[in-house]
């Protein structure tokens, strides 16, 4: 239960708000689970999971923090509209995510593409692995580490990210987590080679549960 929301029945949503996501979120009214509202900031202390809440469409008229991890999902399709700032200790986003302001957390996680996440704001996080989701971002990108090649719409594109093919990666993830390559040269010397993430589903159960990735 998310305290203070209120639910508002299919077709009922009357707020000037204009989403920025396709199809189904510019039809609202036409949606067909019922929506969550809560008219100003909402502080949980815990984790924001919107299927676990069964909140597939929530709007937070004000800012959002959240002390555990926010997440949404891509089937079924879960949207989160936030008016303000958002903060939150992780994010796993596969779903729709549309923010106002500014997004701070720890880590961000994309995962695959079939939805995408719009933030007007800055975003800043420690680590920044967008996965194949698709993230728009309206201020600047301000990340401690950023893996892959992310899929942005942003005015100033990172330049200092840590590609799949790196092996810088096992500095910050345990080698269970990657795919890695690994011989020895006619010397006897072992060799490593990492070739992107083995184990992405592991990835986010951890970053969900709060656990390190190294």
């Amino acid at each position: 239960m998310i305290p203070g929301a209120r639910s508002v029945q299919q077709g009922a949503l009357d707020l000037p708000l204009t989403f920025h996501a396709p199809v189904k979120l510019d039809q609202i009214a036409d949606y067909t689970t019922e929506v969550f509202v809560v008219d100003g900031d909402l502080d949980l202390p815990g984790d924001l999971d919107l299927f676990a809440e069964g909140a597939y469409l929530l709007v937070v008229l004000g800012n959002l923090s959240v002390g555990g991890v926010y997440r949404d999902y891509d089937d079924p399709e879960s949207f989160l509209f936030v008016t303000g700032d958002m903060r939150a200790r992780d994010v796993i986003t596969a779903g729709w995510l549309e923010v106002r302001g500014s997004l701070t957390t720890g880590r961000l996680i994309g995962d695959y593409n079939d939805c995408g996440a719009r933030i007007d704001g800055d975003v800043r996080a420690e680590l920044f692995y967008g996965e194949e989701h698709h993230f728009n971002i309206g201020g600047e990108l301000r990340a401690d580490i950023i893996v892959g090649r992310p899929r942005l719409t942003i005015a100033a594109q990172p330049t200092a990210v840590i590609p799949l093919d790196d092996n810088r990666l096992l500095r910050h993830f345990d080698r269970p987590l990657l795919r890695l390559f690994e011989d020895t040269d006619r010397h006897g010397k072992a060799i490593v080679e990492v070739d992107g993430f083995r184990d992405f589903k592991e990835l986010k159960r951890r970053v969900a549960a709060g656990l390190p990735l190294h």
